[in-house]
């Protein structure tokens, strides 16, 4: 018997007949259906006896409990479920969201539908499970290689948290050496303060950053359960332990943190270790994170007793030593610069995914940086040899889109007088680029889903399928699950995209970034222009900090080529923005301006840098990145009077 054969299938669905056609249809797939519930309470009785390898699960059932209160269960169980629910609009699909599900199945359903959602959700987990196991055993392979270099104790114990960074994000880890007697012996700290860039401090100069006493730091830094017992704080957990440990207090507002993640390591001679991280991410910590801790125990505690032991022989010798530690990478991320939280939570995630083959979906307003995120994945992975072809989906003309994704044979359609070769099969052995995706025809899209179910392609015209061995990257500034409501783009591709989700923050959201930006931007179009820029006043980047960036990176970018236009003397003149004040602008009533309103304030910003100009060198289709006819498009339909 093969793998899907033996799969078992719980059915948790309280209309009689659809509960027996779903059975008919697995049965007829080769699934073994394990039992039919009609509520969670009969759910979680045949769960006691009986096992399940999936479950599909209607989101309204009999009685008080709805389907996603047995969800809950079933993540704490492990046992992955898709929902069946004959409503698709935003709500439910924002609770269904939030709990993680495999996948969603609308009613009413065609029996493809069903299979089809079952074998994206293996898929999923496949996925989910070949990375959780990959930075397992990428854990356990670093911290047993890091034990054995011709480091320092400081330099060792900075490379093990480094690389934990992926996986257990964190802003600040406080480490804490307990002997067997029950008292600390050692105390230090870790900063993030770059991609790949961690700062290591004692106990001593942490009384200077937080401007306490020795006195008071002692009578605060108390050896409490909370501050050593294996331990999540997110939420009003993290603020009510603050309350018990006055020492996690002084931390999180020194260094304005809003999660804690514990956990004490025990090492062979008696003594401990404990690791406390810290971010400045709300909710950030998950059970996840404690069970790859859980995982890396024996080979943390084995290699970190002699780390210890250095540290013991060493800890009355040069304290100001540690300062000076630090890690510190290329860039490997190109033309992506910033450093702020938001952004670093960004890369994190690249990094862990890039090698992997996964589907990556990369979601955020126009401008943000999309298809730099979407190089870097390229660049840092397997394929990086092999082409990258972006293709952006919005930009295509509708009678052509299917030819130039798909190919065409000669012969195929009036006009197709040569073979031609599709963007997909440009892309065989590296990465197809799909941004825009929100924007795919609707029947184009279930051709999309056979490509990343079924590895091959066939051209307009073609009578036999071709393999196709590729990478999807997509990317949209549309809010898919509004989309799905509104009938315009496919749930199970949607499902089969966002295996990997990366959300990428507006420039608003990491304004820390504007001055290392601006200093970027400066620099480069200061060396093309040939104009030199000397001096960037602080009173320019102060305008540039108070203003929103509707247009976000992209914007800037426009605002600092012009004020380099603009510069006389090798100085940029606050006084030449043509930005506004945060908030200037009046908004909608409810306080929001639309995405329509944006669009229209950008594009009229840029064809005044443009004076007017669409079209050809220098104009403003070419800084927007997009085709003259398709602004020409905006323009009339937002109804920009150029003057």
């Amino acid at each position: 018997m093969n793998e899907v054969m033996r799969e078992k299938i719980l059915i948790v669905e309280d209309e009689f007949i659809v509960a027996h056609d779903l059975q008919m249809i697995l049965q007829r797939g080769g699934y073994e259906v394990t039992g039919i519930a009609d509520s969670v309470k009969n759910a979680l009785a045949i769960l006691e006896n009986k096992s399940a390898d999936l479950v599909l699960l209607d989101i309204y059932l009999k009685g008080r409990l709805t389907g996603i209160d047995l969800a809950h269960q079933l993540m704490q169980k492990k046992i992955p479920f898709i929902y069946i629910s004959a409503n698709s609009n935003e709500k439910v699909l924002e609770a269904a969201k939030s709990t993680s599900p495999s996948g969603f199945i609308v009613k009413p359903y065609r029996e493809r539908d069903v299979l089809l959602s079952i074998d994206i959700a293996r898929y999923r987990l496949k996925n989910n499970n070949d990375m959780k196991l990959s930075s397992e055993l990428f854990m356990r392979d670093f911290i047993v290689d890091i034990s054995m270099k011709s480091l320092t104790w400081q330099k060792k114990i900075l490379a093990v948290a480094s690389a934990f960074q992926p996986y257990i994000p964190f802003d600040f880890i406080a480490l804490s050496g307990i002997s067997k007697e029950g008292t600390r012996y050692s105390e230090i700290g870790i900063t993030r303060k770059n991609f790949d860039q961690y700062g290591l401090f004692t106990a001593e100069e942490f009384q200077q950053s937080a401007g306490i006493a020795k006195a008071d730091y002692d009578n605060q830094n108390l050896l409490l359960a909370e501050t050593t017992a294996d331990a999540i704080y997110i939420g009003d957990d993290f603020e009510q332990v603050k309350l018990t440990a006055p020492m996690k207090k002084l931390m999180a507002e020194t260094y304005h943190l809003s999660a804690n993640l514990v956990k004490t390591f025990h090492l062979e001679n008696g003594d401990k270790i404990s690791f406390s991280f810290y971010s400045r991410t709300e909710n950030i910590y998950q059970q996840g994170h404690m069970e790859l801790l859980n995982y890396l125990s024996a080979t943390l505690e084995e290699k970190l007793t002699h780390i210890i032991e250095m540290e013991h022989a060493t800890a009355t010798v040069h304290k100001k030593q540690a300062n000076n530690g630090y890690l510190t990478d290329k860039n490997v991320f190109g033309n992506i610069i910033g450093k702020s939280t938001a952004l670093l939570s960004v890369l994190d995630k690249v990094k862990i995914v890039a090698p992997t083959d996964t589907s990556v979906l990369i979601t955020g307003a126009s401008g943000t940086g999309k298809e730099e995120i979407a190089k870097s994945l390229h660049r840092l992975s397997h394929r990086n040899t092999k082409p990258l072809v972006a293709v952006n989906c919005a930009a295509l003309p509708a009678d052509l889109i299917e030819s130039i994704l798909f190919g065409h044979e000669k012969g195929s359609f009036t006009g197709a007088i040569n073979t031609r070769i599709g963007k997909f099969e440009e892309a065989n052995g590296g990465t197809i680029f799909l941004d825009e995706i929100g924007e795919m025809p609707f029947d184009l899209q279930a051709k999309l889903l056979r490509v990343l179910q079924e590895k091959e392609i066939e051209r307009i015209g073609g009578s036999q399928p071709i393999a196709v061995d590729l990478r999807i990257i997509a990317a949209t500034n549309l809010q898919l699950a509004k989309e799905i409501a509104k009938g315009r783009f496919r749930l199970d591709l949607f499902y089969r995209l966002n295996v990997f989700p990366l959300h990428i923050p507006s420039l608003c959201e990491r304004k820390a970034d504007i001055p290392l930006l601006t200093a970027y931007f400066v620099q480069k179009h200061a060396e093309n222009i040939g104009k030199p820029i000397d001096d960037i006043p602080l009173a320019f980047t102060d305008r540039l900090m108070q203003y929103d960036w509707p247009g976000n990176i992209r914007e800037l970018e426009h605002v600092i080529l012009r004020s380099v236009l603009l510069s006389s003397n090798g100085k940029l003149d606050p006084d030449q923005l043509d930005i506004g004040s945060k908030n200037e602008t009046p908004l909608a009533q409810d306080g929001i301006k639309t995405i329509s309103d944006n669009e229209r304030d950008h594009i009229i910003r840029v064809l005044t840098l443009c004076k007017g100009r669409v079209a050809g060198s220098g104009g403003a289709a070419e800084l927007l990145g997009i085709p003259a006819t398709t602004l020409n498009s905006k323009i009339k339909k937002l109804k920009i009077i150029r003057s």
